[in-house]
């Protein structure tokens, strides 16, 4: 884009208060000559030329619509109008054919002028010209009939000495007798007629048949009456202006049908630009001009009004700024200026070093420091008075709060005035002081260029604030006593509130990096100026970001776009930017003054519709439907939005994330700003959505949001069919799994139950060979055994009495009883075996049953010197099978006798639960190895007990927890190798 500021060339325009920005061929329109300007029913801006429709999004943004070629014999376009009864735009080709421009988008149609119009009822003899801007580019031609549309769907036919059109019913035809010699001082304007020939009035015939005489007022009065003029008529969007003295005015109506004119722009020579049309946006204040050589031009107002010296000194680089009471604004060096904006020289101030700071001093005198010196002069900036020492090389002052006067400045030194004497005391010491600001009651605030501290003014003491270490202040904006607003030199702006830091992020390209100076309006918003703009921004999105950083502000951005001679401000003076006594802003620039009213400058933001304008596929441009498809393999896809804005770009933000289904949105990403184009490279098959969100206002929640659905077209294996194959294919597999396994299992099963069959045969011939067993041990062992035990006993008897029984008849004796007792229980044990599942219950006296089984062993016992105790109550009786318990006495006995030499053995039965009792055999025998009491108590436990040496386990004792298990008993071994055993059972005492 190229801007041309007005007053840098002859053929642009002079007057100060405007700005002019040209576009050509070599900023992006397609040729140089535009014949027609309007605007769609969305905003969009469209141009007409020799290249086809153009569509203009702003700041220098062409659109253009190659794929009507194709359907176009020619896209030389020669007419822009509104018609039909929606008011649609449409551009007119060089053979008649038509082109509707609507929704941002161009579209060939099979319309003809006359059906977008209404066609006058005429002789068939009579010959229409039909006309739709002015100036005619044929005016020296005079057609007999001229058709003027009137911007409402219809139109007027002129003629040299009547005027015909229908009424608003359609139904019949208006004529009225208006003899006139020029045609093209006729124009169409919202439905009537406008006849101008003279430049302070106009004729007006209206529908309902009437002609009446309208006066303009307004800026056209300026001119004398007898100024010539050009009539520019653009029906495209039903506008009428007057060019007149290189000043170019817009005719408006207001309700009661009275007309106005205001100037648009003055000094801008519309015959050497070759302007053939204009179109005017009012609520933003921007003209667009249509050059048939020259392009596009746009004329914009001046938002900010720059002070300069003058040409008698051509510097006009601004620091500090005080207002004199006679109303005189002095600045730096001796430059002045009144009410008006004329500037004043000081020689006397003008001859002086740099005056870096002003402020009315302690004498009622005007104090400016310079390096060394400070200058003593009156009030109303007309004489020196004085000139004294600056011993603190200070640029910065301050009163307090209570009326003291301190000063500071490159020497770091903070220096108080003393009345009394006449001098500056230095109260403390700083680096290098660049502000100083009333902080509070007895407290300042001195910015450094390494950091800010405060300092009381009763005891004289600082204290660094940590937060702004190695910072440069640049100033300190006072805005109550407990909340202080800093801005720094490369680091971005602060609040100081009641203690509290809080750092502010930065606008999108980083330049409040540097902020100057800070002013606040009555509305609420902080003006802070940079090297790089002026920034407003809403001091409660500010305040909010303090509570919650996810507030994130928003910051308005002005530039040179806006009216600035330069985009770099000034600071490290005070006061840097000061507020007028009329209430505008003026703040310091390295070209001119920057004075504005806070109040008048509009926030232009978008405020159309965002539309999909183009989805590029891999260099390939797809159509724009509701729904785009796209397949899955691609390697770039490109969407563009468009959206009519003719603002600043730095002020639009489009912002766009992409959605799918079953997922969670993610995070807004800014758009390319550039041509506002998203860029995907990969996305998931199924349905997406691409939200774009525009801010539309200063506010923190001021967006419009779009949306656009993208289909990415599944792989094979994602496919419905696909699915379905699978499905079936997986089916099938598991159904032949299940009907093979179940063929095998059925032959397992067979083979099994022949197996079984097998087995059960054999066992059922083991176990009648085992009953024979049993019958032959008790019919050929257990009788003979029992009658020589019988025998053995009458011997022991006899020999007792005779008082001669050896040792070895007594230990034969006792042997041979134990094997008949042995064999006894085997044989029980036999038969009970095979049927353990059938065992019967009762209650058995566990005393007596025991009882028995001591009187078995009374012998043997008697024999190792031991004593057996059976400390069970007559009375009790536990729920269990006899027989098995008595083999589980017998057992326990026989081990402990066995393995205890002149001790004893104790049984005792105890209460364990209420269905329970406790039933142990204690002897202080020989005890177990430890391997050998874990190994018994993991069996218990149900766990793979460590495996050891089989004759250290012997067989008794596991037989013994076996016969354990059948009776539904818990077996736990207590033993101390040397130090005895005890064995004891868990039984319960009732079923």
């Amino acid at each position: 884009m190229a801007a041309f500021l007005i007053g840098l060339d002859p053929t642009f325009a002079s007057d100060q208060t405007f700005i002019i920005d040209h576009y050509t061929d070599e900023h992006g329109l397609p040729q140089n000559s535009v014949k027609g300007i309007g605007q769609d029913n969305l905003g969009f801006l469209w141009l007409i030329s020799e290249k086809g429709p153009i569509r203009y999004d702003g700041n220098g943004l062409f659109r253009t619509f190659d794929d009507l070629s194709a359907s176009l014999r020619t896209d030389r376009m020669m007419a822009l109008y509104q018609g039909g009864p929606n008011g649609e735009l449409w551009a007119q080709a060089e053979n008649d054919a038509l082109v509707l421009l609507k929704d941002g988008r161009a579209v060939t149609s099979n319309e003809t002028f006359w059906t977008v119009f209404d066609k006058p009822r005429l002789d068939a003899e009579k010959t229409l010209v039909t006309t739709t801007r002015l100036p005619s580019p044929y005016p020296e031609a005079l057609p007999e009939h001229l058709f003027v549309p009137d911007g409402a769907g219809s139109g007027f036919v002129v003629s040299k000495d009547s005027i015909s059109f229908p009424p608003d019913n359609l139904k019949s035809v208006y004529r009225l007798h208006f003899p006139n010699k020029n045609p093209w001082g006729f124009v169409g304007f919202q439905g009537k007629l406008l006849y101008l020939d003279q430049l302070r009035s106009c004729t007006v015939f209206h529908r309902d048949n009437r002609i009446t005489q309208e006066e303009i007022s307004g800026d056209l009065l300026s001119l004398p009456a007898t100024t010539r003029f050009t009539i520019y008529w653009n029906t495209a969007s039903d506008q009428v202006f007057i060019y007149a003295a290189k000043k170019l005015y817009w005719l408006s109506e207001d309700n009661n049908g009275r007309f106005h004119s205001t100037l648009l722009v003055s000094g801008f020579d519309f015959k050497t630009n070759n302007i053939t049309t204009a179109h005017y946006v009012p609520f933003q204040g921007k003209l667009f001009l249509g050059s048939a050589t020259k392009g596009l031009f746009v004329v914009r107002k001046r938002h900010f009004n720059m002070l300069h010296s003058g040409v008698d000194y051509p510097s006009n680089t601004f620091y500090n700024q005080t207002l004199l009471p006679n109303g005189l604004l002095l600045t730096n060096e001796g430059r002045t200026f009144d009410q008006k904006g004329q500037p004043h020289l000081s020689r006397f101030l003008q001859e002086k070093k740099h005056q870096y700071h002003q402020v009315f001093g302690p004498d009622g005198y005007l104090w400016i420091f310079q390096w060394d010196t400070i200058l003593l002069v009156s009030p109303r900036a007309d004489q020196l008075i004085g000139i004294r020492q600056n011993p603190a090389l200070a640029k910065f002052s301050d009163w307090d709060d209570a009326s003291n006067f301190w000063i500071g400045g490159d020497a770091g030194k903070l220096q108080k005035y003393h009345a009394d004497r006449d001098t500056f005391l230095t109260m403390g010491s700083f680096p290098a002081i660049t502000y100083i600001e009333d902080g509070g009651p007895q407290e300042l605030y001195i910015g450094t260029k390494n950091g800010l501290f405060t300092f009381n003014t009763l005891d004289y003491t600082k204290k660094e604030i940590p937060e702004f270490a190695g910072k440069t202040i640049r100033s300190i904006y006072k805005e109550s006593a407990s909340r202080h607003w800093i801005t720094t030199y490369q680091h971005g702006f602060f609040l100081y509130e009641n203690g509290v830091v809080t750092a502010f992020p930065l606008d999108k390209n980083g330049y409040l990096a540097t902020s100057h100076c800070m002013q606040e309006d009555t509305r609420g918003f902080l003006w802070i100026s940079t090297n790089k703009g002026l920034f407003k921004v809403s001091k409660r999105q500010l305040l909010d970001y303090k509570q919650d950083i996810t507030n994130v502000p928003f910051y308005f951005y002005y530039d040179k776009q806006w009216g600035l001679n330069t985009n770099e401000f000034n600071g490290g003076c005070k006061p840097c930017a000061i507020k007028l006594p009329n209430g505008d802003f003026s703040f310091p620039s390295l070209d001119g003054l920057v004075q504005f009213s806070p109040y008048t400058i509009s926030d232009y933001f978008p405020s159309g519709d965002v539309i999909l304008d183009q989805v590029i596929l891999d260099e390939k441009t797809l159509p724009i439907q509701d729904t785009i498809n796209i397949p899955n393999e691609f390697s770039r896809l490109d969407i563009k939005v468009a959206t009519p804005f003719y603002g600043s770009p730095y002020n639009m933000e489009i912002d766009y994330v992409v959605t799918s289904e079953g997922k969670g949105k993610g995070n807004w990403l800014p758009l390319n700003t550039a041509n506002h184009t998203l860029s995907i490279n990969e996305l998931s098959s199924g349905s997406h959505e691409v939200l774009i969100r525009m801010r539309n206002g200063m506010g923190a929640r001021d967006f419009s949001y779009a949306a656009f659905h993208l289909y990415i077209q599944p792989l094979f294996h994602e496919t419905t069919w696909f699915t379905l194959l699978l499905c079936m294919a997986l089916g099938l597999a598991v159904w032949l799994f299940i009907a093979l396994r179940t063929r095998f299992i059925v032959n397992q099963n067979r083979l099994l139950l022949m197996k079984v069959n097998e087995r059960t045969d054999i066992l059922e011939s083991q176990y009648e060979w085992q009953q024979r067993l049993s019958t032959s041990i008790t019919h050929d062992i257990k009788a003979p055994l029992n009658y020589v035990v019988r025998a053995l006993g009458a011997i022991h008897d006899i020999a007792k009495a005779e008082g001669f029984l050896p040792r070895e008849m007594e230990q034969v004796y006792l042997s041979t009883k134990n094997i008949y007792h042995y064999s006894n229980n085997l044989t029980k044990l036999a038969k009970l075996m095979p049927t353990r599942g059938a065992l019967e219950f009762a209650d058995v006296p566990l005393f007596q049953i025991t009882q028995q089984q001591i009187d078995i062993f009374e012998s043997a016992v008697e024999s190792r010197g031991n004593t057996v105790h059976n400390n069970i109550p007559m009375s009790t009786s536990v729920y269990s099978n006899a027989d098995i318990l008595a083999i589980i006495i017998h057992n326990l006995l026989d081990n402990a006798t066995k393995f205890t030499q002149n001790g004893e053995i104790k049984i005792n039965v105890e209460p364990k639960t209420d269905t329970t009792v406790l039933f142990s055999i204690t002897d202080t025998g020989l005890g177990f190895h430890p391997e050998q009491v874990d190994y018994y108590n993991e069996l218990n436990q149900g766990h793979l007990p460590v495996r050891i040496e089989e004759k250290n386990i012997g067989f008794g004792l596991l037989l013994v927890k076996d016969m354990a298990h059948l009776i539904g008993a818990e077996m736990f071994i207590q033993s101390v190798l040397g130090g005895g055993t005890t064995i004891s059972f868990i039984l319960r005492n009732r079923a």
